[in-house]
């Protein structure tokens, strides 16, 4: 039998996560939550249920009606590992979504929480922690260290030997050369060129990348 699993969040990102879900046959999808509007409890949301209302409550319905799997639909970074570790916590385990149609190295570790999106890339002795996102057919080369709540995006091409700290986002399409660091909380906009180490909590852009300001 499929094992019931919530998306937690019911917008763009959980339409995707969902599209992996309904594809990897040990789950089934027992539909979405969404605990910032209330309004929305019951409402069609593609092919499935909103499941809206306050968060401690819709935890404790969730684990009565037997559902102890979720995975988190949400693109905020920060958002999603906070929540990751209350549902943990709350007795929740948290399951990878790896698109079929994504490739990944026989050595690559895959922290749990984590979303690779269909056409994903990720090669030998690369490690990707808790609750990341590797999005549409980007690419991770070898031994890079992928740390928690990273977002890689749409496109993105990553070098061999990076390393990207927490929370950091890489924006559609930007590439990083090899073994270059991506500090903690930082982002990196759409389409740059990183050749130099972008310190914590920068906002970086270009082609090279330039730092614009931090990330407050």
């Amino acid at each position: 039998m499929p094992i019931p699993t919530v998306i937690w969040g019911a917008s763009g990102h959980a339409k995707v996560a969902a599209d992996i879900l309904s594809l990897i046959p040990e789950y089934r999808l027992a539909g979405f939550v969404d605990d910032v509007n209330a309004a929305r409890h019951e409402e069609s949301f593609f092919d499935s249920t909103v499941l809206a209302g306050n968060k401690d409550k819709l935890i404790e319905n969730l684990w009565n009606q037997g559902v102890r799997h979720a995975l988190i639909g949400i693109g905020d970074n920060k958002a999603r590992l906070e929540l990751a570790e209350l549902l943990t916590a709350e007795g929740f385990q948290l399951i990878k979504a790896v698109h079929p149609s994504a490739i990944i190295g026989s050595d690559v570790t895959v922290g749990e929480g984590t979303l690779i999106a269909a056409g994903a890339v990720i090669n030998a002795a690369t490690k990707i922690g808790k609750c990341a996102i590797v999005n549409t057919c980007a690419s991770v080369d070898h031994d890079c260290v992928i740390s928690d709540g990273v977002h890689i995006g749409p496109g993105c091409r990553v070098a061999g030997g990076v390393t990207v700290g927490k929370y950091a986002w890489l924006g559609i399409g930007a590439t990083v050369i090899d073994k270059r660091s991506i500090g903690e909380d930082s982002i990196v906009g759409a389409g740059a060129v990183v050749i130099r180490d972008v310190p914590d909590a920068m906002v970086v852009a270009g082609v090279p990348a330039r730092t614009l300001r931090p990330n407050i």
